[in-house]
């Protein structure tokens, strides 16, 4: 299953990704939710996405608005959960 990940106005991830503000995350198996993009995410960049993305509690940052497919901001409490289908597109943006 392949997921398109963006990143917007996020200066540390940016960073951290070797300046990349998009990528293609594949995964083997059909049930993939947020939470898994971003072990993926951690697993290949490293700390910096986590303290990045994350707060202490180990949910997104309220300070961090996802978008899915473009169009459906998630909701916060609830973020990690989605559920995502081949071919999805993921937005991780700065509030401010």
């Amino acid at each position: 299953m392949k997921i398109h990940v963006k990143f917007m106005g996020l200066g540390t991830l940016y960073k951290a990704m070797n300046k990349k503000k998009d990528l293609d995350l594949d995964f083997p198996k059909n049930h993939v939710t947020v939470k898994d993009i971003i072990d993926s995410l951690i697993q290949r960049y490293g700390v910096h996405i986590k303290k990045a993305l994350l707060n202490q509690e180990g949910d997104i940052d309220m300070e961090i608005r996802v978008l899915h497919n473009n169009k459906t901001f998630l909701t916060y409490g609830q973020r990690m959960d989605i559920a995502l289908n081949e071919g999805d597109t993921l937005q991780f943006m700065s509030v401010g």
